[in-house]
């Protein structure tokens, strides 16, 4: 028993008062006699009679009403729920990647289905049941009554593998936010114990572990990396790990471009990892890797990348001599160049980096812009040129795009004094003069740069092609993962052209997103496979893309049981804190026990009273 306000014990000192107050019996019987004369002559006597305590009805009514008024003041709690009171129950389903695996009786997750379908289907009454499950993101499924179990059936129906992880804090957080303050209310977790156990002491709820599945061996691909060498070639790197206590011999299948490459017999001992590198010939675009794992998770046993390296860029340049700017592209090998003079110009739906020197358009061109040495009269408020020397100031918005490129001792010439309107950004100065300027108008990515090429020494220094690689880069969206984690989502900010996206998941279903200009959308994979990503300008594709997704980990691959089932007096309480269960006031019951006392005291002294009164 818990008492809240243990304070409210001191109200028990009322008990000897009661008891003094007895003793002392102030209360005289009276009686009518003829005259006092005679008992004037009585001599006065000091009373000797000792006083005794008589036990009698009236005074145990009164101790017991104190004792139970003193209880109440303390607030006493017991710690659990009253015989046939309402249950409220958080059933947690882990839908993290090892409850797949397949066992005799179906996968784990299907068990850990069936289970909870029995929990449901034993609701009565006012039960309730919230449904969560705990994969890389907690979520609530669904929940109510014993009349919605019809709904709660379909909507467990519908649980299925997540993705690598178990976000089991999350999912504690929603059942406390639900049944915190609701008696007898209790969490049930179905896991296969697969995971380290949580640190569960600052959960409030009574917790009961139900783990699913006992130790089965699995191989799994944990890790693959490509990546293009020097020389032109491909390098790949895979690790493969076998969890099991027998040594495991098979075969895996090398694929380049969707084409068999090769393959290759390997051996691996027990509870041994085993890595493998190739150097493949010419230049690929994807890698896959196969193995016969031979096991009951075969969602592991295959892995898929993107080699790592950059989009291709489509740049024009629109400039009529431009020979130190054209050099510094081309030396970037994802740029596929086009030169044209400013009088050649005509905007293009097919080209991603327009680059503008000595001039500018009549409007600004969708995509990336690069405006170099702007003239005035056109899009941009120049008020004139000035001279402008060493040294610069880089602006804090300027630090990641113009970290580590050294501008010290570089003479600038004459440079275009622009008042930049409120979309554009200073990135450089020098004096109060802004020489590289970043912004976003409309569906357009700009950069400018304010200073003459032909007169300024930058194009002669190092930082140069640097600075050129990285402001070409900074124009277009970010390049995708080569690969993802299933369960992981994904900020993905497309080219600012881009209305919609159509995401197609490896089961061939195809969902459109509709975008707002350089706002990122979240994607969140829910299959193992190739997603296929078009971006589109209203009927124009803008970009394709492929994104691998992966389920193996080298913390999710091993369906080892870490810890075994139980419930609040079981045996996980050496491995996991166990809570204490949901306690039940008991201060309302004992002041309506106080009342019926007082209530049958009042009674009993009526009683007495009407024999006297006649």
């Amino acid at each position: 028993m818990n008492l809240l306000a243990p304070l409210g014990l001191l109200a028990l000192l009322t008990l000897p008062v009661i008891v003094i107050l007895h003793m002392m019996q102030s209360r005289r019987r009276r009686t009518v006699v003829p005259s006092l004369l005679l008992w004037q002559q009585v001599p006065l006597r000091p009373a000797t009679r000792r006083r005794r305590l008589r036990f009698t009805f009236l005074l145990l009514l009164h101790m017991l009403a104190a004792l139970l008024l003193g209880l109440a003041l303390a607030q006493p709690q017991i710690p659990w729920s009253w015989p046939g009171a309402t249950r409220a129950t958080a059933i947690i389903i882990d839908t993290s990647t090892s409850m797949a695996l397949a066992e005799t009786g179906g996968s784990r997750i299907e068990r850990a289905r069936q289970r909870a379908a029995t929990l449901i289907s034993q609701m009565r009454g006012a039960d309730r049941i919230v449904l969560i499950s705990a994969g890389p993101s907690a979520r609530l499924i669904d929940q109510g009554s014993s009349a919605d179990s019809a709904r709660l059936l379909a909507a467990l129906r519908q649980i299925t593998i997540e993705g690598v992880g178990s976000d089991l804090f999350g999912a504690f957080t929603i059942a406390e936010t639900f049944l915190l303050d609701q008696p007898g209310s209790r969490v049930i977790w179905l896991t296969d114990g697969a995971l380290p156990p949580p640190d569960l002491n600052t959960l409030r709820l009574p917790l009961q572990v139900e783990v699913i599945g006992t130790r089965q061996p699995n191989r799994a691909i944990v890790t693959l990396a490509a990546y293009p060498n020097r020389i032109g070639a491909t390098d790949v790197y895979a690790r493969l790990v076998n969890f099991g206590d027998q040594p495991f011999r098979g075969s895996v299948r090398l694929l380049i471009d969707g084409q068999l490459d090769r393959t290759e017999q390997i051996s691996i001992r027990p509870d041994s990892a085993l890595e493998l590198t190739w150097t493949l010939p010419g230049a690929a675009q994807q890698v896959r890797l196969e193995m016969n794992g031979n096991d009951g998770l075969p969602l592991d046993d295959s892995a898929t990348v993107n080699i790592a390296g950059q989009q291709p860029i489509r740049a024009l340049l629109v400039a009529d001599d431009a020979p130190a700017l054209a050099r510094a592209l081309q030396a970037m090998p994802e740029v596929r160049l086009q030169t044209v003079t400013p009088a050649a110009y005509a905007p293009a739906s097919d080209v991603d980096l327009s680059i503008f020197v000595n001039t500018l358009p009549s409007r600004w061109p969708a995509g990336g812009v690069l405006v170099i040495n702007p003239p005035t009269g056109g899009l941009l408020p120049i008020s004139g040129t000035t001279r402008a020397d060493s040294p610069v100031t880089l602006t804090p918005a300027g630090e990641t795009l113009l970290r580590d490129v050294n501008f010290g001792g570089i003479t600038w010439g004459q440079v275009a004094v622009i008042d930049p309107p409120s979309w554009l950004t200073p990135l450089l100065f020098n004096g109060d003069i802004p020489l590289i300027m970043r912004g976003r108008f409309e569906r357009s990515e700009v950069a400018v740069w304010s200073f003459d090429l032909t007169a300024s020494s930058l194009s002669e220094r190092l930082a140069f092609p640097l600075l050129v690689a990285r402001t070409a880069r900074d124009l277009m969206p970010p390049q995708l993962p080569t690969s993802m984690t299933l369960g992981a989502s994904l900020s993905y900010r497309a080219d600012v052209r881009t209305t919609h996206v159509e995401l197609t998941d490896p089961t061939g279903t195809t969902v459109r997103l509709a975008l707002q200009p350089a706002i990122p959308t979240i994607l969140e994979p829910t299959h193992i496979g190739i997603y296929q990503i078009r971006e589109w300008a209203e009927d124009q594709l803008v970009r394709e893309a492929q994104l691998p997704v992966n389920a193996g980990a080298i913390d999710e691959s091993d369906p080892t049981p870490r810890f075994a089932s139980a419930t609040r007096n079981g045996t996980l309480a050496a491995v996991i804190a166990q809570p204490t269960a949901t306690p039940q006031p008991l201060w309302s019951w004992l002041i309506i026990a106080t009342i019926a006392l007082l209530v049958g005291e009042w009674l009993y002294i009526q009683r007495r009273l009407q024999p006297e009164a006649r």
